[in-house]
């Protein structure tokens, strides 16, 4: 089984433009670096954040613990969601760039509209 971080590897470049999940206020960011221990992105402000491989993992082994494909959905900003992933990112938050490189690797699918919701795709 691939991981997600694997995924992520496969399909996520530097250079990547890329944008956080809602659909009126999402920010652009930009893939920074790619390397085997995490993604870093440059915000729109110009920032860096670091993202380890293990909080994509951590992500997607989230949301499949909970069954939450078809036609389940979890909120992006459920409180236990966003506690797994910051804690996963040496508590840098950092939850929306997860959910867009995860959807942009095809693992998640994502509703930018009111309130924002995820899902895995698939199995």
């Amino acid at each position: 089984m691939v991981s997600a971080y694997d995924a992520v590897l496969q399909k996520i470049r530097p250079g990547d433009a890329l944008k956080t999940p809602d659909d009126r206020t999402g920010k652009p960011f930009t893939i920074a670096s790619v390397d085997p221990e995490a993604v870093a992105v440059k915000t729109a402000k110009g920032g860096r954040v670091r993202i380890s491989l293990f909080t994509f993992d951590s992500a997607v082994k989230y949301l499949s613990d909970l069954g939450i494909r078809g036609d389940r959905w979890l909120e992006a900003k459920d409180e236990d969601f966003q506690m797994v992933l910051n804690m996963e990112n040496d508590r840098v938050r950092a939850a929306s760039y997860v959910l867009a490189i995860l959807e942009r690797a095809g693992l998640v699918e994502i509703d930018g509209s009111r309130p924002n919701r995820v899902r895995l795709v698939n199995g």
